[in-house]
This record gives structure tokens, C-alpha cells and sequence, in this order.
């Protein structure tokens, strides 16, 4: 049998000029920024210093020394390489993707289609979370019938549990297995993608619990904070699940979007661990090389088309009350131009997020999201109802000033620092939600090359971007939560407006 040639990514390429019209990502390669109640922490900056100070290996002037008129250079950082991710395909269009991880234990698999909830039919929303939660309820295995308990059995025998993950642009499956135990997991995915049972009375236990998590995310500042946000930023094209759009679901809308969804050519099988290349493409040929999925109807309206071409909002103030909340949820966001490249928006989040703590020192959280076009640049933090009319106004008065705040070559290495760190961080604790987050946004090169595409960044090219957001007209704020009367709040952010429930998600 020919094989087809294996691609090596990043290991050879030349690292490419920020500029590039690459599509915007939705977060950078580590986790959001975030924020935590506890006892008070050094933030960001303080760390780094600290760790300098105590390793010695960086650009941190050391003290004089007797003898010495100047202290003794610094040595270089180590040079971070690109990843050295291997791709192939099989001729039904599958498209493996492999890190090589030697000396790990086990192997990270991920399969990996484009039916994110953006792609939630016009009516329909939450089709895309049921269809995939459905995947796990039953299937079939040589004519024979596998049940929930089933399928669940035989991810733990592979030593953790079947994992189902949504998010915007795509879903997957993931699992973990030694070596030896590979084919079993590959198998298993081959099971749920394509011999899904996908029953009746399995759509009416996940419809219920879909049901019973809008009720708790209605009285929820955290939960509804986000989806709220969404739809202020892009309107009623953000699609939303609500109880009414659920219950329109039916069987038979099932089956088709998972006809829709998960195809060969649409789907990606990820590996990250110590095998080869001949290896995971013989695991992917002996279980997916007859994946012939039936020939999908047409494609049902949905925002995915939309969103692309999307223009946001305008600048806003809405103030949405939960009288039975804890506290406030307080969000502000602002669009970043269209074609930044992901590596600036990144530095852009970090450098903002470490001026926003040192002025407002609360556990703040920040987020880049993107749903196929403009992207949504978000802080957001979560504030007793004293504190909710001071944090305003401080942060009507300082948002333009840290956003114009000129970038000093200190202000790009620190961001450039916390940013390799954030990916070397989510490298080494979850490689493959790395590569398929990035696979999701079409940013892999991105990913595989992000120590060297940090280091083209300039402070001018930062200092553009930061000088570009946050301006009054185009910057949105929330407040959702008990923050009793609304006339402190309005009195510290002029043109705050009462808003509900239906009004801001459509429920």
C-alpha cells in the first residue's frame, strides 16, 4: 500500500511576519486570564520578577559586586523550537495530525469535527450540544448494541472517562490510553461517529437536562454574563439555545446534522504521545479507512456564514438585575480589528490585563473570542454590590488611559514573556486541547510557530492595536447581578440602562 507522505510542520518553517492576513483566534495559546478570590497574591509582573531574581537568568541588572564597576551580563534565554507536529491524510479525507511526546505515559487522542454551536440551525439552537451528548447515550459495535453504561465502561477501561467537548467552531471527543491500548480507544470513537444509535428516548433525557441548565444559568451572573455578552457584541445573529428552541427538536434533526457534521473530510484524528507517525496512521486506517458516511441534505440556515461578515455592536451600557444573585457580574468588551494577527491580539490582552490589575486590583478575567470575524475583547470580574459604583467610574476614567499608555520595550518583553508562558503552560498540561483549539480557529501554523512569531512583534505594531480599542463609542458594559438600586450605578457610568432577560438573550 502507498502511504501517503507525512508533513512536519513548524520544525523547518521560517517564522512569518506579524502582518499577515491570518483570521483572527479566539484566545491565545494558554488559558484566558484569570482572576481568583483568596488570600492577596503577587499578580503577574511580581512573579516574573521574583522567579528572575531567583534564577538569575534574565535581563534583570544584578547587584555590583566588589571589584566590579558593572555587574556581570545576563545569560540568553534558550531558544524555544517549534512544535514538531506530523500531519497525513487518508484517502477517504481524514486528516491525522500527531505530536510526538516521548517518554509520556500515555496517548492523548482527539477526534475532532466542525459542529460547533455556531452552527446551530436558525430556530434550532442547541442542536449542536444535544446531537454531541447523544453520542455517549448508544452505539454499535459488530451488530451489537451498546448502551450509556456501555460506552462508559469502556472509557474508564482505558483509564479515564469519555470526554465530550463543545465550543464554538467545532466538537470532540476525547480520550487517553497506553499504548497497547490505542486501537481501543480509536475504536470506540469509531463506534460513536459512525454507528451512533442516537434514539428517541436518549433526545428526551438530554433535552430535560439542557432544559434544567437554562433555568440555573437564568439565575446565574457568572453563567448568563457570557452568553450576554455574546449577544450584545453580535446581536441576534450569536445563536442562543432557549427552552423554546429546544423542545423543536426532533430525532430526525439529530440525525441529519450528525450526517452534516461528522464526515471524513470535515473530521481531524489527533494524537499526542510516544508513537510514530506509521503508527497512528495504522490505528486510523484500520479503524476510519471505511468511513463512508450516507450523502448529507442540504445544510439548514445557521449563523456561521453570518458571523464572518458580522459587525459589531455599538458602544453600550446595559445593567440586567438578578435580584436573587450573590453579587455583580460586571463585563466590558470591545471589538479588535478585523485581520490582527493572533500573536498581537495576545500580547495586547496580556500588557492590558497587567495595566487593568496594578489600577484596579481586583481578580479581573480576561478573554479574545472570535466566531469567525470580528473579535470580542473582553475584562470581566466579579464585585460586591459596594464595590459595584466605584469600580464603574474608576473604570470609565481608566480604560482609555491604559489603552493609550505608550509600549515600552520592557511593556512588550513582559508581554512577551507571559505569553510563551501561557503556551509553554498549556504544552505541557494539555498539548492536544492546544492543537485543537487552535485546529478549530484554522490557526495551527499559528500555534506551531508561536515562539518565533512572538518574537517579530514590535512595540510599535502593539502600541497601534492597544491605541485602537477600548474607545468610548465602541466599548460595551454589562452589569448583571443584585446590585441594588440602579442609580448609584448610573450616576458613576452615564447612559447605563435597565435591560432583561428577553431583551438581552432572547428568553
Amino acid at each position: 500500500m502507498t502511504r501517503d507522505p507525512i508533513v512536519t510542520l513548524g520544525a523547518a518553517s521560517a517564522a512569518t511576519s506579524v502582518v499577515s492576513s491570518s483570521p483572527v483566534v479566539a484566545e491565545g495559546p494558554g488559558a484566558p486570564r484569570e482572576g481568583g478570590l483568596g488570600p492577596p497574591r503577587l499578580n503577574r509582573r511580581e512573579l516574573m520578577l521574583g522567579g528572575m531574581l531567583a534564577t538569575g537568568a534574565t535581563a534583570v541588572p544584578a547587584l555590583a559586586q566588589d571589584g566590579f564597576e558593572r555587574p556581570p551580563e545576563a545569560p540568553a534565554a534558550a531558544a524555544v523550537s517549534a512544535l514538531p507536529l506530523e500531519q497525513a491524510k487518508l484517502p477517504n479525507g481524514l486528516r491525522i495530525l500527531l505530536l510526538p511526546r516521548p517518554g509520556v505515559p500515555r496517548t492523548a487522542i482527539r477526534l475532532i469535527g466542525d459542529g460547533g454551536w455556531v452552527r446551530d440551525p436558525s430556530g434550532k439552537e442547541g442542536l449542536a450540544e444535544v446531537a454531541l451528548s447523544m453520542l455517549a447515550q448508544g452505539a454499535k459495535r459488530d451488530g451489537e448494541a451498546m448502551d450509556s453504561a456501555d460506552i462508559a465502561y469502556a472509557g474508564d477501561l482505558l483509564g479515564l472517562p469519555l470526554a465530550l467537548e463543545l465550543n464554538a467552531l467545532s466538537a470532540e471527543i476525547a480520550l487517553e490510553a497506553l499504548p497497547d491500548q490505542c486501537d481501543d480507544a480509536v475504536n470506540l470513537m469509531a463506534d460513536l461517529t459512525q454507528r451512533p444509535a442516537l434514539a428517541f428516548e436518549s433526545l428526551e433525557h438530554i433535552r430535560s437536562r439542557a432544559q434544567d441548565a437554562l433555568v440555573l444559568r437564568r439565575a446565574d451572573a457568572l453563567l448568563l454574563g457570557l452568553w450576554a455578552a455574546r449577544r450584545a457584541f453580535w446581536g441576534r445573529l450569536q445563536p442562543v439555545q432557549t427552552s423554546s428552541s429546544l423542545k423543536r427538536l426532533k430525532r430526525e434533526d439529530v440525525q441529519a446534522f450528525h450526517r452534516q457534521v461528522w464526515r471524513p473530510e470535515r473530521s481531524t484524528l489527533l494524537f499526542v504521545g510516544e508513537l510514530s507517525m506509521e503508527t497512528a496512521k495504522g490505528l486510523a486506517t484500520d479503524f476510519m479507512a471505511d468511513w463512508r458516511p450516507p450523502k448529507a441534505a442540504a445544510a439548514a440556515p445557521n449563523a456561521a456564514a453570518a458571523l464572518a461578515t458580522a459587525v459589531p455592536g455599538p458602544g453600550s451600557a446595559q445593567f440586567l438585575q438578578l435580584p436573587q444573585g450573590q453579587g455583580c457580574r460586571l463585563i466590558v468588551q470591545s471589538p479588535i480589528p478585523r485581520g490582527t494577527p493572533p500573536v498581537l491580539r495576545v500580547l495586547a490582552r496580556e500588557l492590558m490585563h497587567l495595566r487593568l490589575a496594578a489600577r484596579l486590583p481586583w481578580p479581573w478575567e480576561s478573554e479574545i473570542e472570535s466566531l469567525g470575524g470580528a473579535s470580542r475583547w473582553s475584562f470581566s470580574v466579579t464585585l460586591p454590590v459596594a464595590a459595584v459604583p466605584e469600580q464603574l467610574a474608576l473604570l470609565r476614567e481608566q480604560l482609555p488611559l491604559l489603552a493609550a499608555e505608550p509600549v515600552t520595550a520592557e511593556d512588550l518583553s513582559t508581554a512577551q514573556a507571559l505569553a510563551l508562558g501561557d503556551w509553554q503552560g498549556a504544552l505541557a498540561e494539555e498539548p492536544d486541547a492546544l492543537i485543537a483549539r487552535a485546529l478549530a480557529r484554522g490557526e495551527l501554523d499559528d500555534c506551531v510557530q508561536w515562539p518565533q512569531r512572538l518574537k517579530a512583534v514590535s512595540a510599535p505594531v502593539l502600541q497601534l492595536l492597544m491605541g485602537a480599542s477600548w474607545r468610548d463609542n465602541r466599548t460595551q458594559l454589562l452589569l448583571l447581578g443584585d446590585a441594588g438600586p440602579p442609580e448609584p450605578a448610573q450616576r458613576a457610568w452615564p447612559g447605563l440602562n435597565l435591560a432583561t432577560i428577553r431583551a438581552v438573550i432572547g428568553e
